[in-house]
Order: structure tokens, then C-alpha cells, then sequence
């Protein structure tokens, strides 16, 4: 039988997709959900990245921002 964490217990997988260069509020944003959520950031602009990666990426995430 398996455990269930107690409500609010449980941190959700969120993905935030930067398409532009993040602002401060923007960070602020990132930080607070990091609080409670397990955050992945992926920077569009960025050079070399593989679409079949962020395909991947965005469907092992539980919720996905994009910025």
C-alpha cells in the first residue's frame, strides 16, 4: 500500500519558459513559486537548445509558465 502525503504537502512540477530576458518582477515571480513547487527554468533565447528536449521538458511538468 502506498503513503499519500498530507495535503499541501506535495510539490507540483512547474516548467517557466523564458522567451525574453527575465525581468525583475519576473524573478521575484520565479522565486515565490519555487517556495513551494519544484521549478524548472528554460531560456528560449539560449542558443543549441534541442525542440525534442523541451518537448520532453514540458510534458514530464505538471504545469507550464511561460514568461
Amino acid at each position: 500500500m502506498s503513503e499519500t502525503a498530507p495535503p499541501g504537502d506535495r510539490r507540483a512540477r512547474l516548467l517557466c519558459l523564458l522567451k525574453d530576458a527575465p525581468s525583475e518582477g519576473t524573478l521575484r515571480w520565479i522565486d515565490a513559486l519555487a517556495l513551494q513547487n519544484d521549478v524548472e527554468i528554460v531560456d528560449l533565447t539560449k542558443p543549441g537548445l534541442s525542440y525534442a528536449g523541451l518537448v520532453e521538458r514540458i510534458f514530464a511538468s505538471e504545469r507550464v509558465i511561460s514568461w
